[in-house]
């Protein structure tokens, strides 16, 4: 591995955010990485399609660069490549436009492709090592991918309007998923084995993508934990609020992978042990999603249950979920869960599946019940029985900070 041994200028692809977990763990790493390095930030393709988050990063990038993170670079819409021979297919309709500078390494902090073939790109232009920093498995072995793609299709059987779909183009729908994956899996296989460090976030990324890559990638333990001002306001919300609320707030993003079908599901009957029960959603939804959750509301009869509070502070949803009697956290995917830790900090029990991610880092934890993957039956059982019997002590569990490594 042909790593420097003193690193100046580091070029880091990444699309720093506070909107979603990983974003988060990238302005933590940036502002720590300013305090040794000269670091400039280069911005994969594809954020241009997201007027919101182009909004955000814009205020982002300039509180970056108070901390002293530079803009290196971006791809901007064109029908131009880089002057020199690059053997990663990048999109005919975009040019990169860097600044020359005299960069020791380039450091990817996202797993998405584009961030992925970028780091790649930059890499062989200016002749200098890569390192890659997986926050979620890019594929999974076969038997959690399987979970995925059942989570997948009842998502889209429970949201499809007036049985639309047909037989054969519900079987259409499940080998075009396979053979995505099969795909997706291949090309991030070849692409990984060209960077000169592969890490991972946590173990759980590694046991997730299962094979040789357990042994070959080298993970952290886990290598993200809440910072200071996130231990601050946990202290302020949990001085100011006394008493739960008669609701129960869901844990991730509204989307099928994190669990978003099971919840509504297992909610529904969870809601006839408790009539006046609401489950809240915190967090940007698109009106695309929206529109079909909505639907799913009215078919299982919980419409007028369900609350959606849009884009909140961390402040506001520290407080949201200190008050709430539980989260409900039935993801099929993750690497190390800020939320479940939130919720453990701020004293709410959760409830969720037995994923590698939660069951290595928080399944010991006082407070944190978990359920096999896809048992909805389960999951609600588990809840009602949180629910009607509360647990005896809510505890985060010991996960060293940046400050404990130093």
């Amino acid at each position: 591995m042909r790593i420097p041994n003193k690193l100046h200028n580091v070029l880091v692809v990444s699309i720093p955010s506070y909107m979603y977990g990983g974003g988060i763990r990238a302005i933590r790493s940036l502002k720590e990485y300013a305090k040794h390095f000269n670091v400039y930030l280069f911005l994969p393709w594809g954020i241009w399609y997201d007027r919101t988050l182009c909004l955000e990063l814009s205020n982002t990038l300039e509180k970056l660069s108070r901390e002293g993170v530079k803009l290196g670079g971006f791809y901007k819409r064109s029908s131009f490549r880089l002057q020199r021979p690059i053997r990663f297919e990048v999109p005919v309709h975009y040019e990169c436009k860097i600044e020359s500078n005299d960069y020791n390494i380039v450091v990817v902090l996202r797993e998405i492709w584009n961030a992925v073939v970028t780091g790649r790109v930059l890499s062989e232009y200016f002749e200098i090592p890569s390192v890659v920093l997986l926050q979620l498995p890019p594929f999974y072995n076969q038997k959690r991918h399987e979970r995925i793609i059942n989570a997948l299709t009842l998502y889209r059987d429970l949201t499809k309007e007036n049985n639309k779909f047909t037989t054969l183009k519900e079987l259409k729908d499940r080998i075009g998923y396979e053979v995505r994956s099969t795909v997706t899996k291949f090309r991030y296989e070849k692409i990984l084995r060209r960077y000169d460090l592969v890490v991972g976030v946590s173990r759980a990324v590694a046991v997730d993508m299962g094979g040789e890559c357990v042994d070959k990638m080298y993970c952290l333990d886990p290598g993200v934990s809440l910072d200071d001002e996130d231990l601050e306001i946990i202290r302020n919300v949990r001085a100011r609020v006394k008493e739960k609320q008669d609701y129960i707030v869901f844990g991730g993003r509204p989307v099928a992978e994190k669990g978003l079908t099971e919840a509504l599901i297992a909610f529904k009957f969870i809601s006839r042990y408790s009539p006046n029960l609401k489950l809240v959603f915190t967090g940007r939804i698109s009106p695309g999603i929206y529109a079909r959750v909505k639907r799913v509301l009215r078919r299982l009869g919980i419409e007028d249950k369900v609350v959606f509070t849009g884009f909140v502070s961390r402040e506001k949803r520290f407080e949201i979920v200190a008050k709430a009697k539980l989260m409900l956290y039935p993801s099929h995917v993750d690497a190390f869960s800020y939320v479940v830790l939130e919720s453990l900090h701020l004293e709410t029990p959760v409830v969720g599946y037995r994923i590698p991610a939660l069951e290595i880092y928080y399944g010991k934890s006082p407070g944190v019940e978990l359920v096999e993957k896809g048992d909805i039956e389960a999951l609600t059982v588990k809840t009602i029985d949180v629910l009607e019997k509360g647990i005896e002590a809510v505890e985060p569990p010991k996960i060293k900070s940046w400050r404990d490594n130093e």
